[in-house]
């Protein structure tokens, strides 16, 4: 069960423009002064640890699944600190990083070597699947990468965070070809809604209903992926979605009752061949 703190599609209040124009920018400063930092591996790891002092999960209770993050354009690590801590907090032990360099780069090859760094993030875990969670144009590599790279048997939760997945005008602004492949009606896009979507893969959609980059309409995937969840994170914007607290809850919840359900799976099948291979021994004496 995904926590949320309001129904998928309520209806939207009045946007504040000036107000979330502000909210942006502050977002936007906040990601600016902690990504310096970020950038280098031990100021990474020192912003990264919780705040708190409460202890993180550990042994048999610490989730054992890797958490592959990726950014949106423009972004990088720093954008994702607060839900690392939050992991860290839940005692998440695997969680990754893809980082990727927009401009000289399709999003194709950007989809592909996300595929190989999943592949090699479960190894590492020794698990067989790994959960993703891509922001923005992260979401429509998530998209791509399942599409055409065969990340879907590798998945096993796929979710989006403010993703254009219908396209965005603000693409219109940038340069290159990944750019382009964000704008509504683009070729990428048009193939990604075409596709024919494994219905065992779960997907869920957050969209934030005061984001200025990527409309509501947009980031929502629900009639276009069988069985895709949406779910609101109410009075957030494009980069303060990440920091929202009703968005982190749910995504923490929804990727700690993952683990614990692939946990149980694995007991029980584990539990069955080891009757059966009791029943063979019975039998052969």
């Amino acid at each position: 069960m995904i926590p949320t703190a309001l129904p998928a599609r309520p209806r939207h209040p009045v946007l504040d423009l000036p107000g979330s124009v502000a909210r942006e920018l502050g977002e936007l400063a906040t990601t600016a002064l902690t990504a310096p930092l970020a950038c280098t591996e031990l100021g990474h790891r020192a912003l990264r640890r919780p705040l708190t002092a409460r202890a993180p999960r550990a042994g048999s209770d610490a989730p054992r699944t890797p958490v592959v993050l990726v950014h949106g354009y423009g972004g990088g690590r720093a954008g994702w600190l607060p839900l690392e801590r939050r992991l860290a907090r839940e005692g998440f032990r695997h969680v990754h990083n893809y980082t990727y360099d927009v401009l000289t780069r399709s999003v194709p090859e950007i989809a592909r070597a996300l595929a190989a760094r999943c592949a090699a993030a479960a190894e590492e875990a020794g698990t067989e699947r790994v959960d993703v969670v891509g922001h923005s144009l992260g979401g429509v590599v998530l998209r791509c990468a399942v599409a055409r790279h065969g990340l879907a048997p590798r998945l096993s939760t796929a979710v989006t965070v403010a993703a254009p997945h219908r396209g965005t005008r603000v693409a219109l602004l940038g340069p290159g070809t990944v750019a382009a492949s964000l704008r509504p009606g683009s070729a990428l896009l048009a193939e990604l809604c075409r596709q024919t979507w494994s219905s065992d893969l779960r997907w869920v959609a957050y969209y934030a209903d005061r984001d200025l980059v990527v409309p509501a309409g947009s980031a929502r995937l629900a009639g276009d992926v069988p069985g895709a969840r949406d779910v609101l994170v109410p009075g957030a914007g494009h980069l303060g979605v990440l920091r929202a607290p009703a968005f982190l809850d749910s995504v923490v919840g929804l990727l700690r009752d993952r683990d614990r359900d692939r946990d149980r799976a694995t007991a029980a099948a584990t539990d069955r061949r080891r009757r059966g291979g009791q029943a063979v021994d019975a039998r052969a004496a």
